[in-house]
């Protein structure tokens, strides 16, 4: 890493880099791809700038500086000089921030090829950078080696036993690979799997990942259990389905207290806040503006400082499928995150829908409860029967989409309500079902989806509408 280049931990530490000192910020997310991308721009701009401070900012963590800049979409980057911003770049758009780092910098020294020009950069239209955007010379080999180890730990954990074999379970294409299959069903193993002979770099590159040469390889929970020798000589000594389920065991013991403890906590209170900080000192702007919207309604509610407590800060994004704080619950269901809590309060809906949830109020309009739903997930999916039991074969191909591109989804099952069923079709001018929704907005039918989900797009347009709501 460039020695000019830094993360910054605190408000504090913030405060200290940035007083007085020429600097470009770049504000990220964890879980936005497109800011992979750029920060791989970012420090090889911070190497040809070395006398420049480059300050790496997680927007969510720090929201009260992310506000204080603007900041409403990752990723985002602002230059200072002199404590005053002059200039600011949205989106992952490399050219521009090459182009006004080194008008405001200098040029440097030549980046050596590794910064992607436009016309080697695919770029959407709202400007956030496509995962796949093309890169030459070191910066595309780490960028390829990084988007393969990603990959491959998403492919690993896809479910918690996973068998990486030649072909598939009903068509074995090498015998080692049909003798496991065979260990796992004689033990009555619960698997999934995924055929190598697919996608060669999955191929090699998992042998480096596992520091294991041949396939086929089965692994518990992310780690490797064995080969086809070591299963095999597990099944013949009775030991296969103990290894597994004792592998699996202390996960699956940790998951389930922590599943417990955050009903316990979802229960505490009808109404309950999941914030940074507590309502009579916020440590967050986000959390703030949500205490002041229920207060401003006189909602009795409860609060649960999640700084306090990381298990439950991770665990409950994952319960709840939410990635950011606040959260707010009724009666253990999620309403919504900072956006949805003051969208409701500026429409006049926040008290209604929390009277509502709670069995106070009148039923809302079909249209009402449609938006509501449409506000639970920014993914959300309007099939007939679940995920687990589609029941046409339409739903069930969008299903498989939407999993194989590891996006977090909710759904709705329409043949539970005709009034949705029938609504949706009137407010959205689309007659058939499934029906896709990202971020509120129609993404489409089954054709459209699957059509996406073979040419490679779907997840990228995921990201990108999301990213636009940010």
């Amino acid at each position: 890493m460039a020695h000019n280049l830094k993360t910054i931990q605190s408000d504090a530490e913030f405060r200290k880099e940035i007083a007085a000192k020429s600097a470009a910020i770049h504000f990220w997310a964890p879980w936005c791809e497109p800011c992979k991308h750029m920060d791989i721009v970012f420090e090889e701009l911070a190497k040809e700038h070395p006398v420049t401070h480059f300050l790496r900012v997680e927007a969510e963590e720090l929201s009260d500086i992310s506000e204080e800049y603007g900041v409403t979409a990752v990723p985002f980057f602002a230059i200072v000089k002199d404590d005053k911003v002059v200039d600011l770049v949205e989106g992952a758009d490399a050219a521009s921030l090459t182009q006004k780092v080194s008008s405001h910098f200098g040029s440097g020294a030549s980046v050596r090829g590794s910064i992607a020009p436009p016309s080697s950069s695919r770029l959407a239209s709202n400007g956030t950078a496509s995962t796949s955007a093309a890169t030459n010379g070191t910066l595309g080999k780490d960028t390829s080696r990084k988007a393969l180890e990603t990959r491959l730990n998403k492919l690993v954990h896809t479910a918690p036993v996973m068998l990486f074999m030649k072909g598939s379970p009903a068509e074995p294409r090498c015998g080692f690979s049909a003798k496991v299959v065979e260990a796992l069903q004689q033990a009555g193993v619960a698997f999934k799997h995924f055929d190598i002979l697919s996608d060669d770099a999955v191929r090699q590159g998992l042998k480096g990942f596992t520091q294991w040469p041949t396939y086929p390889q089965l692994l518990v929970n992310g780690e490797l259990l064995g080969g086809c020798d070591i299963v095999m000589e597990m099944q013949q000594d009775g030991s296969l389905k103990t290894a597994v389920q004792e592998a699996l065991g202390s996960d699956q013991d940790d998951k389930s207290a922590l599943q417990q403890r955050l009903k316990q906590l979802l229960d505490s209170s009808l109404v309950m806040l999941f914030m940074k900080g507590n309502p009579d000192a916020p440590r967050c702007g986000f959390s703030q503006k949500v205490v002041s919207a229920l207060r401003s309604i006189k909602v009795p509610f409860n609060s649960f400082d999640i700084l306090t407590d990381e298990e439950v800060r991770q665990g409950l994004k994952e319960y709840s499928q939410w990635p950011t704080y606040p959260q707010l619950y009724v009666k253990g269901e999620l309403l919504g995150g900072c956006d949805v809590i003051l969208e409701m309060q500026q429409d006049g809906e926040l008290k209604h829908s929390i009277e509502e949830a709670l069995g106070k109020s009148e039923p809302q309009s079909v249209e009402q409860r449609i938006h509501k739903l449409l506000k639970h997930n920014p993914v959300m999916l309007f099939m007939k029967g679940t995920p687990e039991e589609p029941r046409c074969g339409f739903s069930q191909r969008v299903v498989a989409a939407l999993k194989a591109t590891q996006e977090p989804f909710s759904t709705f099952d329409i043949l539970s309500d005709e009034d949705v069923r029938q609504g949706l079709k009137k407010m959205f001018d689309w007659p058939t079902f499934p029906q896709l929704y990202v971020s509120g907005e129609l993404l489409g039918g089954c054709d459209i989806i699957t059509e996406m989900a073979s040419s490679g797009d779907l997840q990228e347009t995921i990201e990108e509408m999301k990213n636009r709501m940010l």
